[in-house]
């Protein structure tokens, strides 16, 4: 029985192959599988799942080649397992797969061949790579480091197999309100004509825009005109990040008494700091900074509380970068998410926030070397969190040209990247847009952030504040409201009385106006007891617009007629010809439905020293009203009609008067 168990062993294999053809089959087939996924690999133009239906029969092939034994015996496993017509198939299956299988090798790499002879041709492998889609995104000089270095993770995922580039992502940044002057209204190069000389363009028109808050792109959206040829898509919050105070651990111990939780001061209390104390805040200007602007929204400061050390061309970043590795640095306020880029390089745990690198040679450009603070050993600077959950807001939104062609993938890729803005971001310590702090996704030295931290759902009132922060509307104004039955009772087509929208309009002038500039209001009812006269505004306009909120509650159900409109206007005139000097930008500003202008004249708005009258209209034809048209026709006044979309025309009527009296 020995002898025939030995003579059975050296027979050949029931497969009819040796140990040298077994080898030989394994080589080729090895080689052809390794040649044969190569080239399919090449075949870029093939869609995903048909390289994996390739790939997979490559080497479904290759194992009948290597392992024919091994799957015979699974085959009848497999007849065991499934008896009947199914196990029976898939053993005959098997076993007529064994015996052609060097006819299956043959049509697999026929097939391959024809694919990739099919495939080559059209992507040139040879060929350079083509020039990518160039295109221009926009954001504030505090935030557009951060999304340069998210543009570079996404054009890395649009390198294609052959190493060519797909798109080209560049990130403009400019001062906050420069980057919204620029959207609302694009200089364009002029042409020489009639002894003009040709102007510079102001760079290529940007396709998306990173805005740092939500409100920001409805204020630039609301001046949006197809005439002038630019249109906003569909906005997205891609992150979030809380307004903070960073400062070192001594000082911030002085500022919150001992007590680090978040949420527990309030602004004013760690706002309190005199000027040139080392517990005054850095807080940048609202016109360059829209950390600074949101910070205004938060906690209303006069300008004069300003430290010296910060000018008002300064941004958070110029801040954060001038004194963040000196000792004697102030607390500073900033976003949580420009703390921790600051912290990661204080501490050597990542690189130099983005504009910090120091010069080389004074007045040189940027040194390329690492950036670190002055004072290494500085240990990192501490997040206090105010009361309130105020943080920013950031959204992503495409932005199309009417008058410049561009490929509709233009905009596709634009909204992609505004899709990966969401994963991108908070790997660079952003909290996502509903507030949460991914630490999971941070470096492991991040001890300086507070996930606890509240971040409210906070809608802040911008409207006035991005008002005031453009050319002033006059060094003097006065506000003239008509209070007649006929704006108490009518309404304008959001469902508020033509007063209240007069009221509310007033109310956005005056909290917009600060510091020297001087401000009145008056009614067409001069004897009411409701004049103010002109005084400098100190509290951020809220005493005026209390004083406005009487004359709603006095007038709210009036039923007066409109008095003769010509006495109101020439006192108003003449008070303020009476009133601050000729070369001061002197405004008389009508809140009217249009009411009874019977009998002005253009004398009557002459020789008044360069007093400016403007005329806001909440009735469709108020600006119609005779003698209205000759007069504006003459340049003597402006009328807007109001009655549709007050604060739209409120808008126009204020870039109006800063072009001519600027």
């Amino acid at each position: 029985m020995a002898q025939s168990e030995r003579t059975t062993e050296s027979r050949p294999p029931a497969d009819g192959t040796g140990p040298t053809e077994r080898a030989w089959q394994l080589v080729t087939a090895f080689s052809n599988a390794l040649v044969q996924t190569l080239l399919v690999l090449l075949a870029l133009s093939v869609s995903t799942s048909s390289k994996l239906a390739l790939v997979g029969a490559i080497l479904g092939l290759t194992a009948l080649t290597i392992f024919p034994g091994l799957l015979l015996r699974n085959a009848v496993w497999l007849r065991r397992a499934f008896p009947g017509w199914i196990g029976g198939l898939l053993e005959s299956l098997f076993r007529g797969a064994q015996r052609n299988v060097w006819r299956l090798l043959a049509t697999g790499v026929l097939v391959t061949v024809l694919v990739v002879l099919a495939v080559v041709p059209k992507d040139e492998p040879w060929r350079t790579c083509q020039i990518p889609d160039e295109i221009t995104l926009l954001a504030s000089g505090e935030t557009a480091p951060v999304i340069r270095r998210a543009a570079g993770e996404f054009m890395a995922r649009k390198v294609d197999w052959w190493g060519c580039r797909q798109v080209n992502l560049t990130v403009s940044g400019l001062r906050a309100g420069d980057a919204r002057e620029r959207l609302r209204d694009w200089t364009f190069p002029v042409q020489p004509s009639a002894g003009r000389t040709s102007g510079e363009a102001p760079g290529a028109r940007p396709d998306g825009w990173i805005s740092d808050f939500v409100e920001e792109i409805d204020y630039v959206r609301r001046g949006e005109s197809p005439a002038q040829g630019r249109t906003f898509g569909e906005r997205t919050v891609v992150a979030t990040s809380p307004l903070v105070v960073a400062a070192s651990p001594s000082l911030a111990d002085d500022l919150t008494q001992g007590d680090w939780r978040p949420g527990v001061r309030a602004w004013a209390s760690l706002l309190r700091g005199k000027s040139g104390s080392r517990l005054q805040v850095l807080r940048t200007h609202p016109r360059a900074s829209n950390v600074g602007l949101m910070a205004a929204a938060a906690a209303p400061l006069p300008e004069e509380d300003l430290s010296a050390k910060v000018r008002l061309s300064d941004d958070a970043r110029d801040v954060m970068c001038r004194y963040a590795g000196s000792r004697e640095a102030s607390p500073m306020l900033l976003t949580e998410q420009q703390l921790h880029e600051l912290n990661l390089g204080l501490s050597g745990a990542g690189p130099a926030p983005g504009g910090c690198a120091a010069p080389a040679v004074p007045g040189g450009p940027p040194s390329p070397v690492t950036w670190r603070a002055s004072v290494p050993d500085e240990p990192p600077l501490t997040a206090v969190y105010p009361a309130g959950g105020h943080a920013m807001r950031y959204a992503c939104v495409s932005k199309r040209w009417l008058d410049l062609r561009r490929p509709a993938v233009i905009k596709r890729t634009v909204e992609e990247f505004c899709d990966a803005l969401r994963e991108i971001l908070p790997r660079y310590g952003f909290r996502d847009e509903r507030g949460r702090l991914a630490l999971d996704r941070l470096p492991k030295r991040t001890s300086w952030l507070r996930p606890e931290a509240p971040v409210a759902d906070w809608r802040p009132d911008v409207l006035a504040l991005l008002h005031g922060l453009g050319a002033p509307l006059g060094e003097r104004v006065l506000v003239v409201v008509d209070v007649s039955g006929s704006m108490a009772r009518t309404k304008v087509n959001d469902g508020r009385s033509r007063l209240e929208a007069a009221i509310q309009l007033a109310q956005l002038v005056v909290t917009s106006r600060g510091g020297d500039r001087t401000t009145g209001i008056a009614t067409f009812f001069p004897g009411d007891g409701h004049d103010v006269g002109l005084a400098p505004v100190r509290d951020g306009g809220k005493a005026l617009a209390g004083k406005l909120g009487a004359i709603l509650e006095d007038y709210r159900s009036g039923s007066r007629p409109d008095p003769a409109m010509r006495p109101v206007l020439r006192q108003a005139l003449t008070r303020m010809k009476r009133t601050g000097d000729p070369q001061e930008r002197r405004i008389v500003l009508v809140l009217t439905d249009g009411g009874n202008p019977g009998g002005l004249t253009a004398d009557d708005l002459k020789g008044n020293d360069g007093v400016r009258l403007v005329m806001l209209s909440f009735d469709l034809h108020g600006c119609d009203t005779p003698p209205l048209p000759r007069l504006r026709d003459r340049e003597l006044m402006s009328c807007h009609d109001v009655s549709t979309d007050p604060e739209q025309t409120l808008d126009d009527a204020f870039n109006e008067l800063r072009a001519a009296t600027g």
